[in-house]
């Protein structure tokens, strides 16, 4: 059964992707890059989200959502849990402000949904570069956080299973932070617990999201940062298996 209503989720989100990426590819010569982000992008994440819930009982509960900032003229880089694609969907919803992500250039070449984040111009590396690719990250993050919007990465630099604790947050998040001056907003979430990775089907629960205290980065190390994230992220996943 669960596997039948993940299918049936997979349909629904194709059929409502599709013309929702030919509107933001339509607008891109007539509208910014915000407004199809705001009006059409983010709206799809809501019903794709709220369509989760009815066909497959995933609902989400989020708390520490008064750890955002609230200064729009301070750079913001946001660290994140990876377990699934629910965070790609569900995060850009509640930050309350809009937010780049970093992602593989390959995705560009899924129709109509990698046209559409093409169109975008977020933050597209090629991993094949090495070292070249994160300087073409520094250079886009750059402007995309003059131009007021939040980067959004997942340290892990890939989607990890539910209880994994031997993975490696990478340096590269809290290193783009230091150099632009921003502070940096960890986020926990237990996703994979209901969208397991790899896998159609879906897991009825509830997804629980924890938005961090803002770290600063002044002063600090990349290292220093980068453990800090990790700290508070791991220790509150902890948190929730313990009251599960």
């Amino acid at each position: 059964m669960q596997t039948l209503r993940g299918w049936l989720f997979y349909i629904w989100f194709s059929i409502t992707m599709i013309p929702t990426a030919c509107t933001v590819l339509i607008l891109w010569p007539f509208a910014s890059r915000r407004f199809r982000y705001e009006k059409v992008a983010l709206v799809w994440c809501r019903l794709v989200i709220a369509s989760l819930k009815v066909l497959c009982g995933v609902d989400y509960r989020v708390i520490g959502l008064e750890n955002l900032p609230k200064n729009p003229d301070k750079p913001v880089v946001v660290l994140s849990k990876h377990q699934s694609a629910w965070e790609t969907l569900f995060l850009p919803i509640i930050l309350g402000n809009p937010a780049g992500f970093v992602y593989k250039k390959s995705l560009h070449m899924i129709p109509f949904f990698g046209w559409a984040l093409k169109s975008m111009r977020m933050i597209a590396i090629d991993r094949k570069e090495g070292r070249s690719a994160y300087q073409v990250f520094l250079e886009r993050g750059k402007n995309f956080v003059k131009s007021g919007w939040w980067v959004l990465l997942f340290p892990e630099g890939t989607r990890t299973r539910p209880g994994d604790r031997n993975t490696v947050y990478k340096t590269g998040g809290a290193r783009f932070a230091l150099s632009v001056g921003a502070e940096v907003v960890p986020v926990a979430l237990n996703s994979g617990r209901c969208w397991p990775r790899n896998s159609i089907r879906k897991i009825p629960g509830t997804i629980t999201v924890s938005v961090g205290p803002v770290i600063q980065t002044e002063g600090k190390t990349a290292h220093e940062v980068t453990e800090e994230v990790r700290s508070w992220i791991e220790q509150e996943i902890d948190r929730f298996e313990l009251q599960a």
